[in-house]
């Protein structure tokens, strides 16, 4: 007989009581929430209890604003006012199931925040529901404004005591792992292990800024600031990663000022820029920047780069936002509307896929719940909305687990409601399942299971045990039939899919980009443009890096090495914009620049083909045109010109390679 572990029991107890006490806030919120309705405006307003709570999960670490949590409550309302409207009658439910899943996915979800919109479309649904009538319609808007008047105090009260969390500035790291690089470069080290971190510390900067997107400006004040520094980063670590040869310091001059830089980014590593003052380090800075400034070699010219963007950031910092943000960063109103709606009105578009799938279920089970007067009805659209998920394997994984732990509910139910023989058990059952659901991890057996007992124990109170146990069962066999059904047929997305896509994505931004640079030609750079182009490259190379695992072994070195070129294709595309920037172009000059796009978007295209990916349909013929990779007179955009052309040679060779074989 196998001995007890008693290491590993006591581990798995401390575990199961850090997930407790880590939910204990939510439990609270729930259950004074829950009895206070209960009490105030009946057993029959309870699903508003769920919602709002979903709502205070989300929300309460984060410490919005207030208008921010004004905001979360006024859309509260008005969902609740488009669901009453959704059970009047059957047009109406056809209708507004239509429409409502598409403004909510289009407006909150992304392929980057597949999630955004469940606590709304939650609402939406789940009031549904349990059709009140105008008869009870003002009741329940009384009952879903206290739960907020309830969730916008709990909300600030947690807050003021929390008081303010400190952010952790992965920015200092990153300086202190520069300075360590440099240093280490200066004297012949090998960089690789400290580049690498470099590496990934751009990209959760750039994972930053996207976070804090704005809603007139591409990003927020402090949007604005992370995106600064990951591109700083984004920099540096292309010229310390050995493709930019010239970087290096090549004489003791050169390794000399390298030491005083790395000093220099180890002592701004250590310092709080937001909190502390900075104007002994900007002296400093510019003391440096005089001295980088007097040589012509190209690492003073990185260098001098380099300091000049930080001491650009260590400005921007202390300004107040509306300085920080100006009309370069301000997206035009028709820009923003073509992003949120139009650009996703596509069939291979993440969110309109999605927001179809998510139409039929609340289509069919709405109706469901309307034409059949069944007992507990509605319970096949809540799992059916619970079940489907952006991508077909997390949904296949649900279905699995709420179908085996809603049984397991059931079995384990039947024992527990024969000892309850009162109201009071009932609702003791109930409350100790829901400090057992929300401790559970979300989409797990187990939380199926707790999940089942609380609904269980709440239902069986107006009937019959037994009818209930086989109604919950036969619902959700249902409810996963419909959502298998509906993922195979209709606009299925796997993680499969979304990683070709992705890959389309990065070519198509590739093409992009050269028309950022054609349009430099005559214009002047939209800065907006570039921090959105930055930012959702690398969101997309973040995907398709995260994905790469669960490709064959045999074919990821094939597509670490692809991604590895595009990404050194856009770190010289992103510098070739701005040097190419508000210049005066001779007329041979800028034929000069076109006739490289043109070659450049016609190689693209090619490779595009032979990865069977959907090419661009406005390419320019390239007959009769000569290519030339340099421009007279510019010896930085010419080497960053030559570099991107020998990138994308390396690129065409490996995939000609692949596909000839």
């Amino acid at each position: 007989m196998q001995k007890l572990n008693y290491p590993a029991v006591c581990t798995y107890i401390r575990g199961i009581k850090k997930k407790f006490l880590k939910a204990l806030p939510v439990i609270i919120f729930f259950l004074a929430l829950f009895y206070s309705v209960i009490g105030l405006f009946g057993i029959q307003h309870v699903m508003i209890v769920s919602l709002v709570t979903v709502l205070f999960q989300v929300t309460y670490q984060k410490q919005p604003t207030v208008p921010s949590l004004f905001a979360m409550m006024f859309q509260q309302i008005l969902l609740e006012i488009l669901a009453f409207f959704a059970t009047l009658n059957l047009p109406l439910c056809l209708a507004l199931n239509l429409v409502v899943p598409f403004w909510l996915i289009f407006s909150k979800a992304s392929q980057f925040n597949q999630l955004g919109y469940f606590s709304s479309l939650m609402t939406f649904t789940f009031l549904q529901l349990m059709p009140v009538g105008w008869s009870g319609f003002f009741q329940q808007m009384e009952a879903m404004l206290y739960s907020l008047f309830f969730f916008f105090i709990i909300v600030c009260a947690y807050s003021q005591k929390r008081g303010v969390i400190p952010e952790d500035h992965t920015e200092q790291h990153g300086l202190q792992l520069l300075a360590d690089v440099l240093e280490k470069t200066a004297r012949g080290e090998d960089t690789e292990a400290e580049t690498a971190q470099l590496f990934q510390i751009q990209k959760s900067l750039y994972k930053d800024a996207y976070q804090k997107r704005g809603r007139k400006h591409i990003v927020t004040a402090q949007g604005k600031v992370r995106y600064m520094f990951a591109l700083l980063f984004h920099r540096c670590v292309y010229f310390v990663s050995g493709q930019y040869k010239n970087f290096l310091p090549e004489n003791e001059t050169a390794k000399a000022l390298a030491l005083q830089l790395s000093a220099y980014m180890k002592e701004a590593g250590d310092i709080d820029f937001w909190n502390q003052d900075t104007e002994e380090l900007k002296k400093k800075g510019k003391k440096l920047l005089l001295k980088t400034r007097q040589q012509k070699e190209e690492f003073y010219h990185s260098a001098t780069n380099f300091l000049r963007m930080f001491l650009l950031i260590l400005d921007q910092i202390h300004l107040d936002e509306d300085q920080i943000l100006d009309e370069n960063w301000k997206v035009p109103l028709k820009q923003r509307l073509k992003e949120r709606f139009l650009y996703r009105m596509k069939l291979d578009a993440f969110e309109m896929r999605f927001a179809l799938r998510m139409s039929i279920i609340l289509l069919v089970g709405m109706s469901y719940n309307i034409l059949v007067d069944a007992d507990h009805g509605y319970w096949l659209a809540m799992n059916a909305f619970l079940l489907l998920r952006p991508m077909y394997e997390d949904s296949k994984y649900r279905m699995k687990t709420r179908f085996v732990g809603t049984a397991a509910g059931c079995i384990l139910m039947m024992f527990i409601l024969s000892f309850c023989h009162s109201t009071l058990d009932h609702f003791i059952v109930a409350s100790i399942m829901v400090a057992c659901m929300y401790t559970a991890t979300p989409g797990t057996r187990i939380h199926a299971v707790f999940v089942t007992c609380f609904a269980l124990s709440m239902t069986t109170m107006a009937m019959q045990e037994t009818l209930a146990l086989e109604l919950r069962m036969i619902y959700v066999a249902v409810a996963v039939l419909l959502v298998l059904l509906v993922n195979q047929f209709f606009f299925p997305t796997s993680l499969g899919t979304q990683f070709r896509y992705n890959w389309k994505m990065i070519f198509h931004m590739h093409h992009m980009y050269l028309r950022f640079l054609e349009n430099t030609l005559t214009n002047s750079l939209d800065y907006w443009r570039v921090c959105d182009a930055q930012i959702q490259y690398h969101m997309v190379y973040d995907q398709i890096e995260q994905y790469l695992p669960k490709v064959v072994q045999e074919e990821q070195p094939y597509y670490r090495r692809i991604l590895g070129l595009c990404w050194r294709m856009l770190s010289e595309m992103e510098q070739m914009l701005f040097l190419s920037n508000r210049k005066k172009w001779q007329p041979q000059t800028r034929q000069n620049m076109m006739q490289y796009i043109c070659y450049t978007d016609y190689v693209l295209n090619s490779i595009q083909e032979m990865l069977h990916l959907q090419k661009e349909k406005r390419i320019k013929s390239i007959e009769g045109m000569k290519y030339q990779r340099y421009i007279e007179g510019e010896k930085n955009l010419s080497i960053l010109m030559t570099q991107y052309a020998k990138n994308l040679s390396k690129l065409y060779v490996i995939v000609s390679r692949k596909y000839q074989s």
